[in-house]
């Protein structure tokens, strides 16, 4: 996963402080959690020797980090495997806690690759990288409760 931190860490030294109005991103959580996602430019994948797309789709307002882990092809993917394991989780930070960390893992719903070879611009368009696109539409739970997240995302592909 090298390759994913460093390109995470030059992706968001290039977001804009406010997202476009045409994102390839909007991801909408309600539930536990109401944010609204827009930005793509701090998303990064990759797909792996063995086929399987990674991908960690970062809020920078929010801090919330949404983690994809489906099998490399175009199409629906389950957000929670046949053999229970979660395919879409969550992880956020709630720093009034003792334990900080929420851990939000799929129920139930879908997560689809739309395109996993196409060109994903930065979201002030000034330029594009070659990315990934996709649309999620899935249940989660953490210990602070259920959530829903739905619409699309573009994230910019590693390696």
């Amino acid at each position: 996963m090298p390759k994913l931190h460093v390109l995470a860490a030059a992706l968001l030294a290039l977001a804009p402080a406010a997202a476009a109005a045409d994102t390839q991103t909007d991801l909408v959580l309600n539930g536990s959690q109401a944010v609204e996602i827009t930005a793509s430019d701090t998303n990064a994948c990759y797909l792996d020797d063995g086929g399987v797309f990674n991908g960690q789709l970062t809020d920078p307002v929010s801090g919330l980090i949404i983690s994809i882990n489906v099998l490399g092809t175009a199409g629906d993917h389950p957000a929670l495997a046949s053999d229970g394991h979660a395919q879409l989780t969550m992880l956020g930070m709630d720093s009034t806690q003792p334990d900080p960390f929420i851990n939000w893992s799929a129920t139930g719903g879908t997560v689809t690759l739309d395109n996993v070879d196409t060109q994903v611009a930065l979201d002030d368009g000034s330029a594009a990288t070659h990315g990934a696109l996709g649309h999620s539409n899935a249940d989660l739970t953490s210990r602070q409760g259920a959530l829903h997240v739905s619409g699309r995302f573009a994230c910019h592909l590693a390696g």
